[in-house]
């Protein structure tokens, strides 16, 4: 699914068995607020819409992609019937949610002619925590991948720690670990949950309560590459105001990006 930008709610981003890692334990707000946008320049914006019962209506994003200042657009919109998820539409295709025992269990793909080109099926842990994501491609990938497995771990706070990224070319073939990811030193404020959801967007299940001050991209033979450091500010009412975003460790220095945070 990370292979298609137009079913991505955000960037940034099973049976959890890792030992649970404490964390200070969260602040929870007494004003709860959505999220209107996420600006960090005149052209480039996340912007988000949401129906009277607080459930996201529409998504969308505008940012500079290329170096000749051109401007990419593309939006989601969602489709509900009480209250459970059922279809994400954008431009260029849609995906239909499907459940079992209450809880999203299967995700199917299709492209803008209607044809199927993945599916998708997600573990769901008792305290209701996404822990697996498995992804079958009808027609293998450009790089011949059949499907991906995405494991995730969590603290004690309900805070993602650990995302695991695995692939396989045939479905017979074991999982190789591609990559993993370290999330660390979360503060006790409000994460946005629609700006921190999985590739897919999922009402009810939140990968991180609370924003983390790091994350460490670690390659299949345990070493560390890409860091993404943030620091923040934030309203009185414990919300994100403004999210500053270097990125270290690269052979190429990047410039640090500051996002702004307005609320309905």
């Amino acid at each position: 699914m990370k292979y298609f930008l137009w079913i991505l709610i955000a960037g940034i981003t099973m049976v959890a068995c890792s030992k649970p890692i404490d964390t200070p334990t969260p602040n929870l707000p007494v004003v709860v607020k959505k999220i209107k946008e996420i600006r960090n320049s005149p052209n480039d914006f996340r912007a988000y819409t949401f129906n009277a019962d607080g459930s996201l209506q529409q998504y969308s994003s505008q940012f500079t992609s290329r170096t000749d200042g051109a401007v990419s657009q593309y939006s989601l919109s969602f489709q509900y019937d009480q209250k459970r998820l059922v279809k994400m539409q954008a431009a260029n295709g849609y995906s239909l949610y499907f459940y079992k025992d209450g809880k999203p269990h299967t995700i199917q793909s299709y492209n803008q002619n209607n044809g199927l080109f993945a599916t998708s099926f997600l573990t769901i842990n008792t305290k209701n925590q996404i822990t697996e994501v498995v992804e079958q491609f009808k027609i293998p990938m450009s790089n011949d991948l059949g499907e991906t497995k995405t494991l995730f771990f969590y603290n004690l706070q309900g805070n993602l720690v650990r995302r695991e990224y695995y692939a396989r070319q045939n479905l017979n073939d074991p999982f190789e670990l591609y990559y993993s990811q370290l999330y660390e030193g979360y503060d006790n404020k409000v994460a946005v949950a629609e700006e921190v959801s999985t590739d897919y967007f999922l009402p009810g299940f939140t990968l991180m309560k609370n924003n983390p001050a790091k994350i460490t991209t670690v390659d299949k033979m345990g070493v560390p590459g890409r860091i993404d450091r943030f620091e923040y500010t934030y309203d009185s009412d414990g919300y994100v105001l403004t999210k500053k975003h270097f990125v270290e460790n690269m052979p190429n220095p990047i410039i640090p990006i500051t996002f702004s945070y307005t609320y309905w």
